[in-house]
């Protein structure tokens, strides 16, 4: 069971039971996902972190990233034997505002996502 946000708002979340709150994204709006996940990391205060705390973060992330997508793969084959969508890996995205990265964008960064969180549109 999933409790309203309201109930929720005041109190931190761990990473599971955010997971389990937002789920694919379809019933939250990109600024409820954002201050859901404001209960389990401190948004506000990453940008401010230095470089070389920037890179630590980004590499623990980075290993909780490859290990819940090898979890994906194993539960996605035990259940349908493949994790495949016309012979191309199918792989689940983000289910909270789109972040633009140097993997994704075309063009300048937009630095602006550091305290929007991506959840206002880009201006050009």
């Amino acid at each position: 069971m999933t409790l309203p946000l309201h109930c929720i708002s005041d109190r931190k979340l761990d990473l599971f039971e955010f997971a389990k709150i937002v789920k694919d994204g379809r019933n939250i709006s990109d600024a409820d996902f954002v201050e859901l996940m404001r209960r389990v990391v401190p948004l506000d205060t990453l940008k401010d972190t230095t470089p070389e705390e920037s890179e630590w973060l980004f590499m623990a992330i980075s290993w909780l990233h490859d290990y819940s997508l090898l979890l994906w793969e194993f539960h996605r084959i035990e259940v349908n034997g493949d994790l495949t969508h016309l012979g191309h890996p199918s792989i689940p995205g983000s289910s909270g505002p789109f972040i633009e990265n140097i993997l994704t964008r075309a063009g300048e960064a937009d630095f602006r996502q550091l305290e929007n969180f991506g959840v206002q549109s880009r201006q050009s």
